[in-house]
């Protein structure tokens, strides 16, 4: 199984598995925003990361990577609502593929999700 070690290793699995035609049209012609990894992505128990990939015409998807290990590989798919209660980012560091794109931003969605959740 290929590692995922930086945000274009991330772009490239959504390149080769992406759920629909549209969003590999988006990814060449629109725009992308990784948002980093979730410890889980409702309605999977399994953790993954999103990224919200926007058509040049606005559609806007928020579509997981979820790595499986038996066998080995990864799996792709839409969600409406994005997780952000159960987002595992950092700041304070040089952004890695779970911190996102915008980590700072993240969380303060974390924290605010986390109350609204009743998980504080």
């Amino acid at each position: 199984m290929n590692h995922i070690h930086k945000r274009n290793d991330l772009f490239k699995i959504l390149e080769e598995k992406s759920p629909t035609g549209a969003i590999s049209t988006a990814l060449g012609t629109g725009g992308a925003e990784l948002l980093g990894g979730f410890s889980s992505i409702p309605p999977s128990p399994s953790p993954g990361w999103i990224i919200v990939v926007t058509s040049r015409r606005g559609t806007v998807w928020n579509v997981v990577i979820t790595a499986h290990e038996n066998p080995p590989r990864f799996t792709t798919w839409t969600v409406q609502r994005i997780p952000w209660e159960h987002w595992v980012g950092k700041i304070g560091r040089d952004p890695g593929v779970y911190d996102g794109d915008h980590p700072i931003e993240y969380e303060k969605r974390k924290a605010k999700a986390r109350v609204t959740n009743g998980y504080e």
